[in-house]
C-alpha cells in the first residue's frame, strides 16, 4: 500500500509500519511504476523526428512545453526551474482545468481554435510517442519516400545507411544482414517483422537516392 504525504510515499504493508522514501527518488527509479497507471508506449527513434520538415518539428517542440506546462505546471518538465504559473499548479487545479485553460491560451498565442480536446488528444500522444506523437503527420506523410513503411524499419535503414557512408560500396543486398541487427538490437529479436527483400530494397533506393 501506498500513503502519499506532500513530498514523502510512505510504503505500508499489511501488518501496519512502512518507511518513508522521498518521491524524487522513487519517480526517479525506473523500475517504478503505478499499479493500474497507464503505461506510456516506448517513442519511435529520434532520428525519425529529425526527418520532419524544420516548421513541423518547431510546431511539435512548442507543443511539448505547452504539454508539460499542463501536466507538471513547467514548461521544461519537472525538476526544471522556474515559477508555475497560477492557472497551471497541479495543486490548485484539476487536469481537465488545466487543459481549458491551455486551449484558451494557445487560442489567444494564434494557433487557431484550440479545444480542451485537442490539448488532452496531444497530451496523450506525447505520453505515447513522445515528439513524433506531436508532429502534424500530414507533413511526414507528403514528404516521406518511405510510403507507409513501418517507422521502425525506416529508422534502421536510415542507420544502416549512416554506418555505411564514407566506406566501400558493396552492393544493397549486403546492407540487408545489417539492418536485421539493427532491428534485433533495438527492438529485440522478432519484435518487429522483417520486410521482403523487395521491401528493403525499394526503401534502401528510395533513402539513398537524394546521397
Amino acid at each position: 500500500m501506498v500513503a502519499l504525504s506532500g513530498q514523502v510515499i510512505r510504503l505500508v504493508g499489511p501488518h501496519g509500519g512502512g518507511e518513508a522514501v522521498l518521491t524524487g527518488y522513487l519517480f526517479a527509479d525506473p523500475g517504478f511504476i503505478i499499479i493500474g497507471a497507464d503505461t506510456p508506449q516506448a517513442a519511435p527513434q529520434w532520428g525519425l523526428f529529425e526527418t520532419a520538415p524544420a516548421a513541423a518539428r518547431e510546431k511539435a517542440l512548442a507543443w511539448q512545453r505547452h504539454v508539460r506546462e499542463v501536466e507538471c505546471g513547467l514548461p521544461g518538465g519537472p525538476g526544471s526551474g522556474g515559477a508555475v504559473r497560477e492557472e497551471y499548479d497541479p495543486g490548485q487545479h484539476t487536469l481537465a482545468e488545466r487543459e481549458q485553460a491551455k486551449a484558451e491560451e494557445l487560442t489567444a498565442l494564434g494557433f487557431g481554435r484550440v479545444s480542451r480536446t485537442t490539448v488532452q488528444r496531444m497530451r496523450l500522444a506525447y505520453r505515447k510517442q513522445g515528439l513524433w506523437g506531436l508532429l502534424d503527420h500530414r507533413t511526414t506523410r507528403t514528404s516521406s519516400p518511405t510510403g507507409r513503411s513501418d517507422e521502425r524499419v525506416v529508422a534502421a535503414v536510415r542507420e544502416a545507411l549512416r554506418r555505411r557512408r564514407g566506406r566501400s560500396k558493396g552492393t544493397i543486398n549486403g546492407l540487408f544482414p545489417l539492418i536485421n541487427q539493427i532491428l534485433q538490437d533495438r527492438h529485440g529479436s522478432g519484435t518487429v517483422p522483417v520486410p521482403s527483400q523487395a521491401t528493403l530494397y525499394r526503401l534502401v533506393t528510395s533513402l539513398a537516392r537524394p546521397r
